[in-house]
């Protein structure tokens, strides 16, 4: 079990993994995340704010479409592995390089979609003026649900204990950083131009191909496991965090649709709105940062109870915020989202490290983690439509379907992170 000290010094070069297929080079897996998730930003953080200023979206519509996005990111990410198998066999010339080079492809291409059929003047709230953003939320959702978790293979394939710490916390570092990039450039472009903002993504995505170049045919197998007690403690971390992992996106899949709506409400306007919804993106990558240096978190079931905590301590600030008067609500909004991003911030850097050393590297094992990602996009917004169709708001953000949005959210939050800290400290007692 790893538990202590810094990443060592010497350089992640590769080493030749089991079957003699060496890891994918760092800096080439890296550079296509810090790319893709630009890309990731744009359809998930950003797509509020420009659909919202392109359409004219209210808060049902873009729940509709973030939920549209989740449901089709779960089948993604689990029948990616398997469909890939079942290819591979009946063509030789279909490598796992060559997939996500299409992938990353045809992603960038459906993001200039919405530009080329810029709805007509009159057509920008109607079907026909609007089928292009729903198209791209569909084919974003299942085309990155099944990208990321071939990324995630080549990421921690070949690599274990430290070296596998130390690639999992560099790639959280890499995306998450590439996120507040991307939504601190995004700001003045939503009021201006956002389906050039969205079209902009095209050639992103394809210097991601490009580097697709520099990854092997396969990603790596794993290397044998050096810690052989190891996996018992992990397993049940593992299961801890897989639930507490939807818990995370389902509140953050709410939060990003309303956050243009919960900007306004505490007096953050264009275009400070956008920046000032990255915060909690800026407190996740601390956190990042503090899990790939430091490896004392490794096996520790004083993780998962924090995290916990830190969510929903987050998700209370975040709520009472938009109630108060201006100055009051911006501290209290702002202070709850940063304390959010700390909590997300430790559920995802545990869950991945630990879904990978668990799978061994394999594309299903980051399928499963993606799926469960899927699940929390899925159940967030679906809960946001039901809590603003059943309380017919008349104006943004109305009171009422705000306290029943945050009330469902809030007690299946509770719920959740109480039931896993409660199996966290059950968990902790047995033998490791």
């Amino acid at each position: 079990m790893v538990t202590s000290g810094l990443v060592p010094s010497k350089p992640d070069s590769p080493a030749p993994a089991a079957g003699g297929v060496r890891p994918a080079p760092l800096w080439a897996v890296l550079a296509f995340t810090f790319l893709a998730s630009a890309g990731t930003g744009v359809a998930t953080t950003g797509v509020p704010f420009l659909a919202e200023s392109a359409y004219g979206f209210g808060e049902i519509p873009i729940f509709v479409l973030a939920a549209l996005y989740g449901a089709v990111y779960v089948p993604g990410a689990l029948l990616v592995g398997p469909a890939l198998r079942r290819a591979a066999r009946r063509h030789a010339w279909l490598t796992t390089r060559r997939l996500l080079a299409a992938l990353t492809l045809a992603l960038g291409l459906f993001a200039a979609l919405p530009l080329l059929t810029r709805p007509a003047e009159g057509e920008a709230g109607t079907l026909a003026g609007t089928w292009a953003i729903w198209l791209l939320a569909i084919a974003n959702g299942l085309l990155s649900g099944a990208s990321w978790p071939i990324v995630e293979s080549y990421l921690s394939g070949g690599r274990r204990g430290e070296r596998l710490r130390h690639a999992t916390g560099l790639f959280n570092i890499t995306w998450s950083s590439s996120l507040v990039a991307t939504l601190i450039a995004l700001g003045p472009f939503v009021h201006g131009r956002p389906l050039e903002a969205l079209a902009a993504m095209l050639p992103v995505y394809a210097a991601c191909a490009i580097l697709t170049l520099w990854m092997g045919r396969e990603p790596a197998r794993s290397l044998p496991d050096e810690h052989p007690t190891r996996p018992a403690a992990y397993r049940r971390l593992l299961a801890v965090f897989r639930v507490q992992l939807p818990a995370s996106f389902l509140l953050l899949a709410v939060l990003e649709p309303v956050a243009p709506f919960l900007m306004a409400r505490v007096g953050i306007e264009d275009p400070w709105a956008a920046p000032a919804a990255a915060i909690w993106l800026a407190t996740r990558l601390a956190t990042f940062v503090v899990f790939a240096r430091w490896g004392g978190w490794h096996g520790r079931w004083r993780t998962p109870i924090l995290a916990a905590a830190l969510m929903l301590l987050g998700f209370a600030g975040v709520t009472i915020g938009p109630t108060l008067d201006a100055a009051a609500g911006r501290t209290l909004l702002l202070g709850g989202l940063a304390v959010l991003g700390c909590g997300v911030g430790m559920v995802y850097a545990a869950a991945l490290y630990y879904a990978m050393e668990v799978g061994d590297a394999e594309i299903d094992a980051g399928g499963r983690h993606e799926a469960f990602i899927g699940l929390g996009y899925t159940a967030g917004p679906v809960l946001g439509v039901l809590a603003y169709v059943v309380a017919a708001p008349r104006g943004p953000l109305a009171a009422s379907p705000t306290l029943l949005l945050l009330g469902l959210v809030g007690s299946i939050m509770i719920v959740l992170c109480l039931g896993s800290v409660a199996w966290a400290c059950r968990s902790s007692r047995g033998p490791e």
